[in-house]
């Protein structure tokens, strides 16, 4: 017995007289078609028993509707949201997401290059990284790109990609500047290190510009960095352990700030084992706004980046420059939290 042949979305739009295009739209819920009409092929391909095929769908988005994502440092907290919200935004414009994964010493316009020339890209997004860049990867990269919580990057060629970040410098400049409003002169900071040529860096230019402006020289002893080389060095582990180091070599240190919030948890861990209050006797003050620092006891102070703003920013300014207008540089305010892990320096330590 010959099987039933089934119907084809083809089938579908030759018996409602109208195109496949129309057709699809109708059958996904997408705007540009009037309810009658969409009511009418509905009715249509119930008759015929159509059932759309999601292989072929599958096959042709993967060739030619493809977002690439690059992140540096998939565990990082902050980016669980932004990355939630970037697959919600990118499927609902009919786009496949590809996730990939980058270790913090490596260069990801490299890997994306790469990526790029193997694969049928629409537009490529880097979730954190580095600010400088060959200046031959633009070339090379001939797709839409947006540079998503990276300030500082290559300026001589912004108009070859997008960007949206908060003001890494500034922010962490005017987080040190509160604590100096404090009373607090003797401000240690753990993070990376100049070599390091990303958010890191920029955040403790912001630091040791701060500390100049004050006229304070910070000792070598209170400027702590993790290994650069590390696949993921922002974590908990890191600050816990740098903070131990810096609070044997350094006890007169009355504040730290920390360029993530991951390290400065692992710093409160580091204070309390060390004997140190917090806030009494050292204040610590993170960058992030990752959501565990407002459960922590003592609540942690800390720069909030807006993720779902600049989630809804990358994926607007991916999609304008898909449709080819021009490349645009975006800078969100961070939302300053002076919570319980801060407060004014102790008299006498």
């Amino acid at each position: 017995m010959k099987r039933k042949q089934r119907a084809t979305i083809k089938d579908v739009a030759c018996a409602a007289g109208v195109g496949i295009v129309t057709v699809s739209r109708a059958l996904n819920g997408k705007v540009g078609v009037s309810e009658a009409t969409r009511e009418r092929i509905q009715q249509i391909a119930t008759e015929l028993d159509y059932e759309p095929n999601r292989h072929a769908q599958f096959l042709k988005l993967t060739a030619s509707r493809s977002i690439a994502v690059f992140v540096k440092g998939l565990d990082n907290q902050l980016f669980s949201p932004i990355l939630n919200i970037l697959e919600h935004e990118i499927r609902e414009r009919d786009y496949l997401l590809n996730v990939v994964a980058v270790p913090h010493w490596a260069d990801e316009f490299a890997q994306a290059v790469k990526i790029v020339e193997e694969d049928s890209i629409s537009g490529v997004v880097f979730l954190g990284g580095r600010f400088q860049h060959n200046a031959s990867y633009f070339d090379k990269l001939k797709v839409p790109l947006v540079l998503s919580t990276m300030s500082g990057a290559n300026q001589a060629l912004k108009d070859r990609y997008s960007s949206v970040a908060v003001d890494d410098y500034g922010e962490s400049r005017r987080i040190v500047e509160y604590l100096l409003s404090l009373g607090h002169r003797r401000i240690a900071i753990i993070g990376s290190g100049m070599e390091d040529f990303s958010v890191g860096r920029l955040r403790l230019e912001g630091y040791l510009d701060a500390m100049e402006n004050a006229g304070i020289t910070p000792l070598p002893s209170w400027q702590r960095s993790f290994d650069a080389r590390a696949d993921t060095p922002y974590n908990f582990s890191t600050g816990y352990h740098i903070t131990l180091d810096l609070l044997k070599e350094a006890p007169e240190v009355t504040a730290i700030f920390s360029v993530a919030d991951v390290m400065a948890i692992g710093a409160l861990r580091a204070a309390s084992e060390m004997g140190r209050r917090v806030p009494e006797d050292l204040s610590i003050f993170g960058f992030d706004g990752i959501p565990v620092g407002r459960y922590l006891v003592p609540k942690l102070s800390t720069l909030e980046q807006p993720v779902e703003e600049i989630a809804r920013i990358t994926c607007e300014l991916l999609f304008d420059s898909i449709e080819g207008k021009a490349p645009r540089h975006v800078t969100v305010p961070g939302i300053p939290h002076c919570d319980a892990t801060v407060g004014p320096v102790a008299e006498v330590l």
